[in-house]
């Protein structure tokens, strides 16, 4: 996850916030800055060609894609701690 945070800064830097490195964050979150909210942006990318061998003239290809992001906000109140969690994930066959 040390790789993230170069890429969640760049994503805070274009939309005109920044990110610091925080001790009060978990691992692996930024905390924002003039904020004591946490943010931790990760996900993954998976590509598959599948080669079905039949006979010459029926040798099919196939290609799938699938991908997913996920963003986990963390934020301390005064009635306790207040977590948001948003996966989106999808697939293409």
């Amino acid at each position: 996850m040390k790789h993230m945070a170069p890429i969640l800064s760049a994503i805070l830097l274009a939309s005109g916030g920044s990110a610091l490195a925080a001790s009060s964050c978990p691992p692996g979150f930024a905390m924002l800055q003039s904020s004591d909210t946490c943010v931790r942006i990760g996900g993954r990318v998976r590509a598959d060609t599948i080669l079905r061998s039949g006979t010459r003239k029926k040798d099919t290809v196939s290609n799938q894609a699938s991908g997913r992001v996920q963003l986990d906000v963390r934020k301390q109140t005064e009635y306790g701690p207040v977590r948001a969690f948003i996966r989106v994930q999808g697939v293409q066959r």
